[in-house]
């Protein structure tokens, strides 16, 4: 079975797309094993998969030597808001359609991934925990996919109330973190749940959801990502209004050209691209063109940047010598080259959803990464990147 980690490195050969993400259900069966895993620990399935309504009863006792922080352990002094991960549904969605079974073990806290909050260190840490749906999900509605991985999410919230605090209001973030504790954003990637209707926005901001996209890599009813060339349709004009009307910030990250310049002239409000790089310096769809970091930057929005190597050198499949801080950093630099955009760089490493070199893959590697690019960079565009950036933008979206 392939999962979605192995899934981003298929490409279009003509055009050096890359496919990120999870393989759609009904192709997984018959893809190799991409990675042997125990799969102890390994969520358990939901009591319904038709309707989503798992409550997780006895998936995570709280074990008090598997916390990672308590409110009374020193606030770390290297602050980061992380716009993007994948890590809710590689731990979560095991046994759902098939999906990946088996390679994330264990919860938000404590697992095999690269994400974990007992791994998170010297850094206050804010993570936005997409949950994602794939373009094609045949087993089962995509309302029971997304309503699977939000339960799961709201469960790992309540079973470990010292050490993460969802974000309900942008505003708390920064008491959150000087708590001691991880400020827990809930976000949806490929919402393709809207096609059910626009009252589901309703249930998204009861859940929390923060940050939403309508697009991964095929076609739907709204938009399209790189496998076509067809841009928001009228219904998805409709989703980005009603998205926008809730106070939730819509994400480009994953819409293809025409999708990205209907966004541009239909948005009322500041939009962002939650993990994209600079197509400049690595010519992939999946990343920005110069004149989409500009229009953005004249937004007023976002860019976070993608650790998926990939994105980060052209033409990168595994097996290939692993990119390095030079070639990560070339793309940050890059963009401070364009006026405005020391204003606009973020982060979105995309860890859990794609092949991160080893030096940067585990959260763990966050304290260097912020020392090596304030070595690089200087200590206020590295904290505008890690974090200011990014939560100035929130606080400012909220009173657009």
């Amino acid at each position: 079975m392939m999962t979605r980690r192995k899934m981003i490195e298929t490409t279009a050969v003509g055009m050096g797309a890359v496919a990120m993400g999870a393989m759609p259900l009904a192709a997984c069966a018959s893809q190799p094993e991409a990675e042997t895993v125990s799969k102890a620990g390994a969520r358990p399935e939901p009591a319904s998969a038709n309707d989503g309504s798992s409550l997780f009863e006895d998936a995570f006792a709280s074990d008090a030597a598997s916390k990672a922080q308590s409110a009374s352990a020193p606030v770390p002094s290297i602050r980061m808001l992380d716009m993007h991960c994948d890590t809710v549904d590689e731990l979560c969605m095991h046994g759902l359609g098939e999906y990946r079974d088996g390679r994330g073990a264990g919860t938000l806290v404590s697992n095999n991934l690269q994400i974990a909050a007992d791994r998170m260190g010297d850094v206050a840490w804010a993570q936005c925990y997409a949950v994602w749906t794939p373009d094609e999900c045949p087993d089962i509605s995509y309302a029971s996919w997304y309503r699977h991985g939000a339960a799961y999410f709201k469960a790992q919230m309540a079973a470990y109330p010292d050490v993460f605090t969802q974000v309900f209001d942008w505003a708390d973030v920064d008491g959150i973190l000087d708590e001691g504790k991880v400020a827990a954003i809930l976000t949806v990637e490929s919402a393709r749940i809207l096609e059910e209707g626009l009252d589901i926005v309703d249930e998204f901001v009861s859940d929390g959801v923060k940050i939403a996209s309508i697009s991964w890599n095929g076609v739907n009813s709204m938009a399209s990502g790189f496998k076509s060339d067809a841009g928001l349709s009228d219904y998805g004009r409709q989703a980005l209004a009603a998205l926008e009307s809730a106070g939730i910030v819509f994400d480009v990250s994953h819409l293809n050209d025409a999708g990205f310049w209907d966004v541009e002239a239909a948005a009322t409000k500041p939009y962002i691209a939650t993990h994209s790089n600079s197509r400049a310096m690595c010519d992939t769809p999946r990343n920005l063109t110069d004149d989409q970091f500009r229009a953005i930057v004249a937004r007023g929005g976002l860019v976070g940047l993608n650790y998926y190597q990939a994105f980060i050198r052209a033409n990168w499949m595994e097996g290939d010598a692993d990119t390095g801080f030079d070639e990560t950093i070339a793309h940050v630099e890059h963009w401070l080259d364009i006026e405005g955009g020391q204003d606009v760089i973020a982060l979105g490493g995309d860890r859990d959803g794609s092949d991160v070199a080893p030096w940067l893959a585990g959260c763990e590697t966050q304290a260097e990464f912020y020392r090596l690019t304030v070595e690089r960079l200087g200590q206020e565009l590295a904290d505008k990147l890690f974090y200011t950036n990014a939560r100035d933008f929130f606080n400012r979206y909220v009173k657009a």
